[in-house]
């Protein structure tokens, strides 16, 4: 491979990388991936050329030990990349489903309040009184968990507890 230097007597390899075809982000992760079987000096213009200096941790490694961690790299190159493209891709997927997860935590009421803001762009509808129309249609688009798919509770262990229902019980021994 032209762009696979080994120096067997040195034990180490030098791999020059085109940073248009690997950004440097993606060779620090394919260089962290292979710590463990070697050292990894980077260095050259990030622009122009990439140079990972490949220093073998077993002093007596051969040259087709030297050869098969930099083809190793080129395949953890690969790896990386294209895990890359494939965030990148799916970021605005991501994203929606985030914003789905955390508004689904919201009640009615505080969904209402974040979503005032989008509705202050259309002022007429705000004139003819529809605020409240459109902010509980903008609040019913979350579907929030229905109340029918909750286990049935009959020792009533998962009600909510308020001050009021502790009324004449005693305390346990460790809080007096």
């Amino acid at each position: 491979m032209k762009n696979i230097e080994l120096f067997p007597k040195e034990t180490k390899a030098v791999v020059s990388i085109n940073p248009k075809v690997f950004p440097l982000e993606v060779v620090y992760a394919a260089c962290y991936v292979l710590l463990d079987k070697a050292y990894f000096i980077l260095d050259g213009d990030p622009e122009k050329e990439i140079k990972v200096i490949i220093k073998s941790k077993d002093k007596k490694a051969k040259k087709s030990d030297l050869e098969n961690i930099a083809l190793r790299l080129h395949d953890e190159l690969i790896n990386y990349a294209t895990y890359a493209v494939q965030a990148a891709r799916n970021q605005a997927v991501r994203e929606a489903i985030i914003k789905r997860a955390l508004a689904t935590n919201l009640t009615e009421e505080e969904y209402c309040e974040e979503c005032e803001e989008e509705l202050k762009e259309d002022e007429e509808e705000k004139r003819k009184g529809k605020t409240e129309d459109l902010l509980k249609k903008k609040a019913e688009e979350i579907k929030m968990p229905d109340e029918d798919l909750f286990i049935d509770d009959p020792e009533g262990i998962a009600k909510p507890w308020t001050p009021e229902k502790a009324k004449g019980l005693k305390k346990p021994k460790e809080v007096s």
